[in-house]
């Protein structure tokens, strides 16, 4: 590692305490409040940072939530940020990374003396890991052209075609290359959104966040140079840079043309928190305190996303969300609604459950009774119009059924009435029925008694009976 000296390790060091109490600021204006004696506020997600460029984007990864969008879909030249494209299509072509690849001559043709490059050499013999690292970290224009011819089959222009069909695959719209290194060009362009597209592709390969991610990496001596060492370009990721931010990238990318400005993509977590950011166009100059604007703009970016949001439980199981109300209940009127399950999402670190709105999946009041934990439905949770989730929610209490109520409640509905009344009506007709039946039973036995005594009365009887 190169040494720079002991005031300019101080200095950085200072640099960098200043940076991160006013992250919400930039680096700028922490140098100023420091000047000043002032304190600086607290970082709020409804004030995002003033940026000097003219396009950005802040994701938070976990989640997929912008946080931030600045003429994000707004075609831009991408500069060395190609090269995250150009290490994503070797990775996903090449199954051992240590196959050995012997730069050419004719890689080397396009480069000039505006190049940023590895310092390759013709007949050099180096691993894809190794170009790789000479690709991503010295930003070497050099290793692209060989990275490309290699896994183009002897030609880069068929796999600058490759890197515009996977830029089609994975959802870029606004995106097309000409070249793997990211000169400006015609028909050379991207996005923003687009980049925190194909650099979460090549996030997913371990092996990129590995280079991308390292201030150092060192190379083999060649039969044609001794062994060096390769010094990134990103500030961020150099602990001798003023603007190096400790413990928090995982991987980067620069890019500087004349016509991009300064550009850069990065991931960085903290607390539990994974974001991707992208700056683009950046001014070239420095600002008032001498530091690339790009690294500025990135710092302010990301510490106003781990200041001002949070991610994770949003609703917690056992929450109470709210109450819904309850018929017919000896033990009041409503009952609490808690979360059966939890809710993760990204939002702004003031949100308490109070700043949230629920939505129940039923209808009108519950009706007891009900028992201590007992299924009532969904719950949608949301935010500013956001939804965040849903949870399936339970009762907080038991609620006991009200006999009184249960009854005052089944006579005061007009259906029941009318059942009522018609019961009535029914037993009232079904007993004048069965009244008139019986009279008219009663009365056949009378007509039917009398007539036994009538024939009773007619019949002979002794002597006369006998002779008749």
């Amino acid at each position: 590692m190169r040494s720079r000296g002991l005031a300019h390790r101080l200095v950085a060091g200072l640099l960098a305490l200043l940076v991160t109490l006013a992250p919400a600021l930039g680096v700028t204006a922490a140098l100023a409040l420091a000047e000043e004696g002032g304190a600086a506020p607290a970082a709020s997600a409804d004030v995002p940072p003033a940026l000097a460029a003219s396009r950005a984007l802040l994701v938070d990864r976990t989640t997929g939530l912008v946080l931030l969008e600045q003429n994000a879909d707004e075609r831009a030249c991408p500069a060395s940020i190609t090269k995250v494209m150009t290490a994503l299509l070797v990775l996903e072509s090449v199954d051992d990374l240590d196959e050995e690849v012997t730069v050419q001559e004719s890689d080397l043709e396009r480069i000039t003396w505006e190049d940023s490059v590895a310092g390759l050499r013709p007949g050099e013999t180096y691993t894809v890991r190794d170009l790789l690292a000479c690709l991503l970290i010295p930003s070497g224009n050099d290793a692209s052209y060989v990275l490309a011819r290699y896994v183009g089959g002897g030609d880069w222009h068929a796999f600058v075609d490759r890197m515009n069909e996977r830029a089609a695959e994975l959802g870029c719209t606004g995106t097309h290359f000409a070249n793997p290194c990211g000169m400006d060009e015609d028909g050379h362009y991207t996005t923003a959104r687009d980049i925190a597209t194909f650099f979460e592709a090549a996030l997913a390969h371990p092996e990129f966040v590995q280079i991308a991610g390292s201030a150092t990496w060192d190379l083999p001596a060649t039969s044609e140079q001794p062994a060096r060492t390769l010094e990134t370009t990103d500030g961020l990721i150099d602990p001798e840079s003023p603007v190096y931010y400790p413990d928090t990238i995982r991987a980067s990318k620069t890019g500087t043309t004349l016509n991009a400005g300064r550009c850069l993509v990065s991931e960085a977590t903290r607390d539990g928190m994974d974001l991707v950011a992208v700056v683009l166009g950046a001014p070239l100059e420095s600002d008032a305190s001498g530091l690339n604007m790009s690294f500025t703009d990135m710092r302010a970016l990301l510490e106003w996303g781990f200041s001002a949001w949070t991610s994770g439980e949003v609703v917690a199981k056992g929450d109470v969300l709210g109450s819904a109300e309850v018929a017919l209940s000896d033990s009041g009127e409503t009952v609490g609604v808690q979360a059966a399950g939890a809710i993760s999402a990204t939002v702004p670190r003031d949100v308490t459950l109070d700043d949230l709105t629920v939505e129940l999946s039923w209808d009108g009041p519950l009706t007891a009774p009900l028992g201590r934990g007992q299924g009532l439905g969904e719950a949608t949770v949301s935010l500013d119009g956001r939804e965040l989730g849903t949870v399936e929610v339970v009762a907080a209490s038991a609620m006991g059924l009200s006999l009184p109520k249960l009854v005052q409640s089944w006579v005061s509905d007009p259906v029941h009435v009318a059942i009522v009344v018609a019961v009535a009506v029914v037993v009232v007709v079904v007993a004048l029925a069965s009244s008139r039946a019986a009279s008219r039973r009663r009365a056949r036995r009378r007509v039917a008694a009398g007539a036994s005594r009538s024939r009773a009365r007619r019949r002979p009887t002794g002597r006369h009976a006998r002779r008749g």
